[in-house]
C-alpha cells in the first residue's frame, strides 16, 4: 500500500507541475504579445493624431488668442563688449502652449523626435535684439518636443545669440548696465497670441551661477509687453538683465599706473636745479608714459561724443604730469634770469647809487602854481622814492630764491591731487 500511494503522489505532483509550467507558459506568450501589439498600436495612433492636422492654421483660429508661456536657463554670457555694444549669451528656451486638435487618451506624455516640429505648429518667436544667432546642431538638432494627454506642447530649444545692448558708459568703469533679451513674434498679433513668462521671474534660472571677468550680475527683471508698428502690436517678452562692472580690474590696468606715474613726476622737484637732463629726462619719460597709457585705454572703447569717468581722470592725470614738466622749465627760467653776468650786476648797482647821489645834490625844484617849471629856470627832475627802491630790492630777493618754487610744488602737487581724488571718487562711486 505505501508503494502504490508513493506512486500516485507523484503521478499527482507530475501533472499538477506540468499544468502550472503550461499556464505560465501561456501568460509571458500573452504578455509578449501585448507588448508588441502595443509597440505596433503606437505609430498608428501618433499617425491617427496627426491626420487632418494643419499646422499652417493656429490652434482656436477664429477663436480666442493663444497663450504662449516661456521659462528660459541661462546656460552661459561669454562675452560683454562695450565696443561693439552687445553681448553673447546661450539659453535653453522652453515654450508651452495648449493645441486642442492633439488631445489623445491617456494619462502620460509622449516625448517625439524634434523633426516632428515641422508637422506641429508653433509659435513664430524671433529675438527682437539679436544681431546673430543659431541653433545648435550637435550631435543632433537640440530640441526637445513634449505632448500631454490634454493637447499641452512643450517645444524647447538651445540657442546662442549675439544681443544688443546700448550702454550708458558716462561713468565708466563705475558703470551699471542693463542689458535685455526681447522676445517677440513677428507676424501674429495680439488678437491672435499672447505672451506671458510661465512663473514670473522665477521663469529665469541660471543667472546666479553665472560668473563674468568684468561684471556681476546683482539683478534682473522679466517683464511682459507689445510691440506697436505699423503693421499692427505685437506680443512681447523682456528679460533685463542687470550687471556691474567690477571696478578691480580698472584699478590694477589704469588708476594704479596712473597715480604711480604722477608720483613719480613729483620727484623731479626733489631735485637740484642745475641737474638739467636728469630733470628734463625724467619729465620727459613721465609725458610719454602717460600719453602711452592714454592711448591704449582710449582704444579699447567706443568712440562716443560724451566725457566718460576714465577719461577724466586720464586728462586730469596727464596735466599734472605736464605741469610737473613745466614747473621745471619755469625754475630754470628764473634761475637763468637771474644769473646775469657780474659787470651788469655792478653797473645796476653803480646806476642805482648814481640816482640816489643825485638825489641827495639835487632836491626836486618846486612847480610854479601852471606846473610848468621852476622858479629858478632849471628844468625839474624826478627821482625813484625810497620805497621804490625798497621793493625793487626785496622783490628781486624774492625771485632770486628759486628754490622756493621747487618747495611750494613739493606741498601744491600732492594737495592738489588727494583733493582731486576725493571729489572723483566720490561723485563717480556714490
Amino acid at each position: 500500500m505505501s508503494g502504490q500511494g508513493a506512486t500516485l503522489f507523484l503521478v499527482v505532483f507530475a501533472l499538477f507541475g506540468g499544468i502550472s509550467n503550461s499556464v505560465l507558459a501561456q501568460g509571458d506568450e500573452e504578455a509578449a504579445n501585448g507588448r508588441e501589439e502595443a509597440a505596433e498600436t503606437q505609430p498608428v495612433k501618433l499617425t491617427a493624431l496627426f491626420k487632418g492636422y494643419d499646422p499652417l492654421i493656429r490652434p482656436n483660429f477664429h477663436g480666442k488668442p493663444v497663450a504662449v508661456q516661456m521659462s528660459m536657463t541661462i546656460a552661459s554670457i561669454d562675452q560683454v563688449s562695450e565696443v561693439d555694444m552687445d553681448y553673447t549669451v546661450t539659453v535653453l528656451m522652453r515654450q508651452y502652449w495648449n493645441d486642442p486638435r492633439l488631445k489623445f487618451p491617456g494619462n502620460r506624455s509622449m516625448s517625439l523626435d524634434p523633426r516632428l516640429v515641422k508637422k506641429l505648429w508653433v509659435p513664430d518667436t524671433f529675438l527682437e535684439n539679436s544681431k546673430s544667432s543659431y541653433l545648435h546642431a550637435v550631435t543632433v538638432d537640440n530640441a526637445l518636443i513634449r505632448l500631454f494627454p490634454d493637447g499641452s506642447i512643450l517645444y524647447g530649444m538651445r540657442i546662442t545669440a549675439k544681443m544688443e545692448c546700448e550702454m550708458d558708459l558716462r561713468k565708466y568703469p563705475m558703470d551699471e548696465q542693463s542689458c535685455p533679451f526681447i522676445l517677440e513674434s513677428y507676424g501674429y498679433t495680439t488678437e491672435d497670441m499672447t505672451y506671458e513668462w510661465r512663473e514670473g521671474d522665477k521663469s529665469i534660472s541660471g543667472l546666479k551661477d553665472i560668473r563674468l571677468s568684468q561684471f556681476t550680475i546683482y539683478d534682473y527683471k522679466a517683464l511682459q509687453g507689445y510691440g506697436d508698428y505699423e503693421t499692427g502690436r505685437y506680443p512681447q517678452l523682456a528679460l533685463h538683465i542687470h550687471m556691474q562692472r567690477n571696478v578691480v580690474f580698472f584699478m590694477l590696468q589704469t588708476y594704479l599706473p596712473c597715480i604711480l606715474i604722477v608720483i613719480l613726476s613729483w620727484v623731479s622737484f626733489f631735485i637740484d636745479k642745475d641737474s638739467t637732463p636728469a630733470r628734463v629726462a625724467l619729465g620727459v619719460t613721465t609725458v610719454l608714459t602717460m600719453t602711452t597709457l592714454v592711448s591704449g585705454t582710449r582704444a579699447q572703447l567706443p568712440k562716443i561724443s560724451y566725457i566718460k569717468a576714465i577719461d577724466v581722470y586720464l586728462v586730469v592725470c596727464f596735466v599734472f604730469v605736464f605741469a610737473a614738466l613745466l614747473e621745471y622749465a619755469a625754475v630754470n627760467y628764473q634761475s637763468r634770469y637771474y644769473k646775469t653776468p657780474r659787470k651788469s650786476r655792478k653797473s645796476k648797482k653803480a646806476e642805482i647809487e648814481e640816482i640816489q647821489l643825485e638825489e641827495k645834490k639835487a632836491p626836486l625844484a618846486v612847480p610854479e602854481n601852471d606846473g610848468s617849471a621852476a622858479r629858478n629856470g632849471t628844468t625839474r627832475r624826478r627821482f625813484p622814492s625810497p620805497k621804490v627802491l625798497t621793493s625793487f630790492r626785496s622783490g628781486r630777493k624774492i625771485i632770486e630764491d628759486v628754490n622756493d618754487i621747487d618747495k611750494f610744488s613739493r606741498v601744491l602737487f600732492p594737495v592738489t591731487f588727494a583733493v582731486f581724488n576725493a571729489i572723483y571718487w566720490i561723485v563717480y562711486t556714490v
